[in-house]
């Protein structure tokens, strides 16, 4: 009698993929009526059929080398797309299994050994690479959809946020800490007492960890905190891509916003521009330029050749851009901030800002009373607590787990009556700013405050100011 062992595996991509169970059966029975022994069972549990997953298969990696040691003659199946959804690692397999003179069977696709079986067996492998792109295009128009609307598409909630039906709400606590992030960012100040004060209260990431630099430094580079959804629908190879999301579908004020718009920019810069320290290079705009075919970041570089000096910005991504010309995108910025800081920019932002003014009172209203049912909410809670508590009868650790909720809501209480109220730009302010820019010393300082990104190709620069940030803030959006 052959000797034959079982594969089956459950993805949990369908809802009506059949279980490792009714897989074993199956193949059980096609053992009994075929005459082999089945000698051993493999099974991996919720794990993608895509060729590319088959390495993080324990159970498959052990079967096929088992099968080098010429332990058994056959593998039963219940379908081929147990073992793989793409073409090539199926005639990969079959060559591998072929070395070893063992046949491949799937129970509920048995066309035998004829030429037309062959035929069948190749279309079973084609349609089950067909079913896996589709499935993949099918995920990425609900996902799509999903985004579009501004809900939560999976994975854990920035801290800082809970989701509730898939929908952003603030976590009134974890934003009061991450308002402090921004404010010490921005105050230039260091975060050991933040950090300090997170782990004395007991806060702690979305995974349940002390929050730390690493973590700081993320929720300090993330838009969402300003309102900005966005989600990309591939993947993006280049790192600074993956955190810039440049093909992602991006809405504004799609989130409860935590963080304002300026503030938040303006700690980019500050971080910008501390990285930039200690470089042997300072080049005017370093740090601010992107690709404008990839969108990974670019590198300014200097050769120098028969007594001439050659300064190109490269970029990192390596997509065949090529190079951009360093002294074309300086004059470009050098222009542009020029114009960001003239008499004509600052008398449009002025009105604009007179406009926003006068819905100053509204929009106070507006947070306090947002405040209030918050608070109300928190009380009602505690309120239902304490009527707990005053029945006879309840064990002792029960009172002690309901007292601790209560202290945690009283908590929550205090951190949304210390909530400042949202601050307005006021023409003054961001008039006494552009003045001070006007008179700095020092080209370098200018453009990292007043310059968000620059993209750049061999034929076109263009740029974003963080003055657009003001303007998207008092509702006004467009470029200056």
């Amino acid at each position: 009698m052959k000797k034959a062992v079982i594969y089956a595996r459950y993805s949990s991509d369908k809802q009506d993929d059949v279980s490792i169970e009714a897989q074993v059966r199956a193949c059980r029975e096609y053992a009994a009526k075929n005459g082999y022994d089945i000698v051993k069972v493999y099974a991996d549990e919720a794990i993608s059929g895509k060729g590319s997953k088959t390495a993080s298969r324990r159970q498959y990696q052990a079967m096929l080398r088992d099968c080098e040691r010429n332990q058994f003659d056959a593998i039963l199946i219940h379908k081929y797309d147990r073992v793989a959804r793409n073409v090539g690692e199926h005639v990969n397999l079959e060559m591998r299994l072929s070395e070893h003179n063992v046949s491949l069977i799937a129970v509920a696709q048995d066309f035998g050994s004829s030429k037309e079986a062959k035929i069948m067996k190749t279309m079973m492998w084609a349609l089950s690479e067909y079913y896996i792109d589709n499935l993949s295009d099918e995920v990425r128009k609900g996902m799509k959809e999903v985004a579009l609307k501004g809900l939560h598409t999976g994975g854990y909630a920035p801290f800082g946020y809970d989701i509730i039906d898939k929908q952003y709400v603030i976590n009134e606590t974890e934003a009061h800490y991450v308002r402090k992030m921004f404010q010490c960012a921005a105050e230039k100040k260091g975060f050991v007492d933040l950090i300090d004060e997170m782990a004395r209260n007991g806060i702690t990431g979305k995974r349940g960890k002390p929050i730390k630099y690493t973590q700081i430094y993320e929720i300090l580079r993330n838009k969402k905190y300003t309102g900005e959804y966005a989600y990309s629908l591939v993947e993006e190879k280049v790192r600074t891509a993956r955190r810039e999301k440049p093909n992602a579908i991006k809405i504004e004020n799609a989130l409860p916003k935590i963080i304002d718009k300026a503030l938040f920019n303006e700690v980019q810069a500050i971080m910008n521009s501390r990285k930039q320290t200690g470089k042997k290079s300072n080049y005017l705009c370093s740090g601010l330029v992107y690709c404008g075919k990839c969108g990974a970041k670019m590198h300014g570089t200097t050769t120098r050749r028969k007594g001439y000096e050659y300064r190109k910005y490269v970029c990192s991504g390596k997509c065949g851009a090529g190079t951009v010309d360093m002294d074309k995108i300086d004059n470009f910025i050098k222009e542009y901030v020029s114009k960001l800081l003239s008499d004509e920019t600052q008398s449009i932002i002025a009105n604009r800002l007179r406009e926003y003014a006068k819905g100053e009172k509204f929009r106070i209203s507006e947070f306090n009373q947002g405040i209030k049912k918050q608070i109300a909410e928190k009380q009602e809670k505690i309120d239902g607590y304490l009527d707990a508590i005053g029945r006879k009868g309840l064990p002792d650790e029960f009172i002690i787990d309901i007292s601790n909720k209560i202290s945690a809501l009283k908590d929550e209480i205090k951190s949304l009556q210390e909530l400042p109220i949202p601050k307005d730009y006021t023409v003054p302010q961001i008039k006494n700013w552009l003045d001070s820019l006007k008179k700095s010393s020092s080209d370098r300082d200018t453009v990292i405050l007043l310059v968000e990104r620059i993209e750049a190709t061999k034929t076109a620069v263009k740029a974003k100011s963080t003055l657009e940030a003001v303007l998207s803030e008092i509702g006004c959006g467009g470029r200056i």
